[in-house]
């Protein structure tokens, strides 16, 4: 009874998976010479690109399906700009009920973030311009997805030079903008929306798509789903709307869609269309191509084109480096091989299909002798030291014939395993090469990645690590060359192939279980432009772990500005009561009388000094109850601007100068749940080195002499102060501390140099921020 009951349910489970797949045919029965499509095939594999699927469907009926291993059927395929279509598809479905209409102006649907003045354009601008890549910009500004969390806003103030309607610019922020459109008038995200209308009714399932940092999917990028889901979508343009019989889209959307609404501008010097498939007319967000048809496609080769005359569509997914190329191989092979009616049998022909198909796969280095570094290398950690926040450390493990490879960044560890002569899946959530990655909240929403690796020895001390990410176009390559305890990665993909790269360099680090944990402090920032930039080029290239930074000062909203596009780093308020410099000044935040001088500024010094008599805090009726006030208000403006702050610490020694500071300072951190790292109350131990009157050379020899006194088990805080030598750096001094530029210049020189960072792995030390030790989530 049991073996039927599993019977009957596989059976459904057949059934089931079936009514999610196209009907499949044979070429010939369809009108398609199967030889065109082995022309093809074969043409693939000896062009310029990497064919990762091909999907051809004839009369509704697919008669060719073709992968490249590591490739698969069931795998999604990141889509680039292919998302547009069914984006622009989303915008149908809300016309066809009526939702909205393509003549809506689209500030109509933004009140809340418009520009201060609204230019005739903008005013004029409506939904199908957005559709048409109509807008009138004068160029495309994607700039500000890596820049801002607020994309319709930077949209919105984008100048308009060109009347919407008259000239073709293509522009993915605009479909960006129709997917926000989308979720503002459905109260659902694009992939949300479509899911009843367009994914379920087609059977496409177990896709994804990127979100923008307020979470509105990207629209022109970002969806992923599966070759035979492409040739589902364009078999719907095709049957103008009708799946198994039943209208799910209008007809007349598909017309206006697919129809060319605007010309482009052919290049200087070209004087005919004949040869481009970028000249031939724009719909909406679909491309029309010679040979009347059209189509949706994405950066690097991902088409779906439509055929209405030869009643076909073809499905493609590459990395192709020239796609004109690319198609060229589609007008050339398989529409000659379109007939107008059906073809007598060709067993022979059939067969070669089939075996070409099954033995497509992308290039794979041959299986070769192991190196006589395997043994070297393995079980090896190479820490990092070049100029890069992108990787910590590497570490190569063989295993048997298989290498495990972990790469180790600021804040995850990735472990991949690697083939040799022979593909290894893995789940990572390593991204890979990216067009669009530079893009603030870059990847959300989407699974982890799958890759295929494989691992060869290019030379006797060469490795090459190949990395498919077999749901995207793209293919990372890491060559890794060793040199005694040393070894570079070079890190290349199809975006850098043709670009200077900058090679990683790392040593052998020792393994050690109970490693001195350094803290590596940056004070002050706030205090100056230059001083904003080193200390950032200090974290970003160099070996610092945490920044103090100082409200009151006059360069904190830049500082705010800088730690949000890094927001990785580790931030501590530097509480100040004092303004040290003869030329730049900060007050308080409060009413603190007793803090001010005579023109309300901060005392320069907290202690006695001879060279400003008078002139220090310490020198004056200062008040507690005043630099309390002062200090909650400083904490409440760094967690307002900077709610990740970790800890406070004391400027020129502000928290901890008498006992009863010691004491007032404790129970405000006690209050606010902060730490107070200055205050004598951490288990941290600050460590140093004579670093005045020293050259350059001798300030990065004392620092890694100084590394050597660290003992195993504790934990230390170094404290400097990046800068840089220039003129704005130059014109801040106090009596007794002129050289402020040459001095602050030589931290931020100690804190990126190479020399510096290759000793600290050398040695094992751990850099570590405030707020790991503190544990602060």
């Amino acid at each position: 009874m049991k073996k039927v009951f599993l019977l009957v349910l596989l059976g459904l489970q057949v059934v089931a998976q079936n009514k999610l797949s196209l009907p499949r045919s044979t070429p010939e029965t369809e009108g398609v010479n199967s030889q065109g499509i082995l022309n093809f095939l074969e043409a693939a594999n000896k062009s310029k690109h990497e064919f990762h699927s091909f999907m051809l469907i004839r009369h509704g009926k697919v008669v060719s399906e073709n992968w490249w291993a590591p490739y698969r059927s069931d795998l999604k395929h990141t889509m680039y700009s292919t998302s547009k279509s069914f984006t622009a598809t989303a915008i149908g479905f809300a016309v066809a009920e009526k939702k909205l209409s393509v003549s809506d102006k689209v500030v109509s649907f933004f009140p809340d973030d418009l520009p201060e003045k609204i230019g005739p354009n903008l005013a004029d601008l409506e939904i199908r311009d957005l559709l048409s890549m109509s807008v009138g910009h004068e160029k495309e500004n994607a700039n500000f997805i890596a820049t801002s969390d607020n994309w319709v806003k930077e949209f919105l103030k984008t100048p308009i030079v060109h009347t919407p309607g008259t000239k073709f610019l293509y522009n993915t922020p605009a479909t960006y903008m129709l997917s926000a459109i989308i979720q503002k008038v459905t109260g659902q995200k694009v992939i949300d929306y479509l899911q009843p209308r367009l994914f379920e009714p087609l059977g496409i399932q177990n896709i994804d798509w990127e979100v923008d940092p307020k979470g509105i999917n990207t629209g022109g990028y970002g969806l992923r789903l599966k070759t035979e889901d492409m040739a589902k979508f364009g078999l719907l343009f095709l049957q103008k709307g009708k799946w198994n019989g039943k209208q799910i889209i209008p007809a007349a959307w598909i017309e206006e869609a697919s129809s060319m609404k605007i010309m482009q501008d052919l290049p200087k010097g070209v004087t005919t269309r004949d040869s481009s498939d970028w000249h031939q007319g724009y719909a909406y967000q679909m491309w029309r191509c010679r040979n009347n048809g059209y189509r949706a496609d994405g950066a690097n080769g991902q088409f779906i084109i439509i055929l209405p005359e030869k009643d076909a569509v073809i499905a493609i997914t590459a990395e192709a480096p020239d796609m004109q190329n690319e198609i060229n191989l589609v007008w050339k092979y398989i529409l000659p091989a379109l007939k107008d009616s059906k073809l007598p049998k060709n067993a022979k022909a059939l067969t070669e299909l089939n075996a070409k198909s099954k033995s497509l796969a992308t290039p794979i280095s041959v299986k070769n002798k192991a190196s006589q570094w395997k043994e070297k290398i393995s079980g090896k950690t190479y820490g990092v030291y070049s100029s890069t926040r992108a990787l910590k450390a590497v570490k190569f493990e063989f295993e048997g014939d298989n290498l495990n490879v972990s790469l180790t960044t600021d804040s995850v560890n990735h472990t991949l395993k690697f083939g040799n002569g022979t593909w290894v899946e893995n789940t990572t959530t390593k991204f890979g090469p990216y067009l669009v990655a530079r893009a603030r909240g870059n990847r959300i929403g989407q699974s982890p990645f799958k890759t295929a690796n494989s691992y060869t020895w290019l030379d006797d001390k060469t490795l090459e690590l190949t990395l498919k990410y077999i749901e995207s176009p793209h293919t990372e390559t890491i060559v890794c060359a060793f040199d005694g305890d040393y070894v570079t990665l070079d890190f290349q993909n199809i975006f850098n192939k043709n670009a200077a790269r900058t090679l990683i360099k790392a040593v052998i680090s020792p393994e050690m279980t109970n490693a001195p944990k350094l803290i590596v402090r940056g004070d002050d920032m706030g205090y100056s432009h230059s001083g904003n930039e080193a200390l950032i080029k200090s974290y970003v290239e160099g070996i610092e772990t945490s920044i103090e930074i100082i409200v009151p000062s006059p360069w904190f909203p830049e500082a705010v500005k800088m730690l949000e596009k890094n927001p990785k780093i580790d931030v501590g308020l530097h509480f100040a009561i004092t303004s040290e410099w003869d030329n730049v000044k900060w007050r308080p935040l409060t009413a603190a009388p007793s803090l001010r001088n005579k023109d309300g500024y901060f005392y320069p010094m907290l202690f006695h000094n001879k060279n400003y008599p008078m002139q220090a805090v310490m020198d004056n009726d200062w008040k507690i109850e005043d630099i309390e006030q002062e200090l909650r208000a400083q904490i409440e403006m760094a967690k307002k601007y900077i709610p990740r702050l970790s800890h406070v610490s004391g400027h020129m020694g502000s928290l901890a100068f008498t006992k009863e500071m010691k004491e007032m300072t404790a129970r405000i951190g006690k209050e606010y749940g902060i730490q107070m790292v200055d205050a004598g109350s951490t288990h941290i131990q600050y460590t140093g080195y004579e670093f005045r009157n020293k050259t350059t050379e001798e300030r990065i020899e004392g620092f890694i002499k100084m590394l050597d006194k660290l003992e195993a088990g504790k934990t230390y805080v170094f404290v400097e102060h990046p800068g840089l030598d220039n003129e704005e750096l130059r014109a801040i001094s106090h009596i007794g501390y002129e050289d402020v530029a040459k001095e602050r210049q030589d931290v931020t020189t100690v804190f990126t140099s190479e020399k510096v960072k290759e000793a600290v792995v050398r040695k094992g030390i751990s850099l570590v921020s405030y707020k790991e030790v503190l544990g602060v989530k």
